[in-house]
């Protein structure tokens, strides 16, 4: 009898191994964070010549989109939304409908919108899709800014930058 009792006691002790195991960790330890240098960075390649290029939003942020065929005014085409395959794959856009005349002057340091509307409820997203459809025209390089102008007043975040 003691031996049977020996036994079962030495069974339940193997069972509760692997379970003993795992919270152990394996012995595995933690650490902390690790610097290992700066984010990775990318060059975009230019549209095909005749391309056009709109940021709308989209599930990580602001994403560009080439529409190709013959060049057409950007902000008017950014302002009328993605189209119909666009919103299919999850893309949508925060800019109100286009009221009033629109003017864009490109400039040494970016370009300058001024839309006959008032543009101080503008989200910040949709200033950046504005800003980052505008830059697009403009000589690239580090520095550009958008300006953007509604009813004699900028928006709250200009000048600003592209930053998807």
């Amino acid at each position: 009898m003691r031996s049977r009792l020996a036994g079962l006691r030495a069974l339940a002790a193997l069972a509760l191994l692997p379970a003993g195991l795992l919270a152990a960790g394996c012995g595995i330890q933690s650490t902390d964070v690790v610097a290992v240098g700066d984010p990775a960075t990318a060059q975009a390649m230019p549209p095909p010549d005749g391309s056009t290029v709109l940021y709308f939003v989209g599930p990580d942020g602001l994403m560009p989109v080439v529409r190709p065929g013959a060049a057409q005014p950007l902000l008017p085409l950014l302002f009328a939304g993605p189209d119909q395959d666009e919103r299919a794959v999850g893309l949508r856009s925060e800019l109100p409908p286009l009221r009033g005349p629109l003017k864009m002057t490109v400039g040494e340091g970016g370009v300058t919108l001024v839309l006959g509307q008032d543009v101080s409820g503008l989200t910040p997203t949709a200033q950046r899709q504005i800003a980052c459809t505008a830059l697009q025209v403009s000589a690239r390089g580090p520095g550009l800014r958008a300006t953007i102008l509604g009813n004699g007043s900028p928006s709250s975040l200009s000048p600003l930058a592209c930053s998807p």
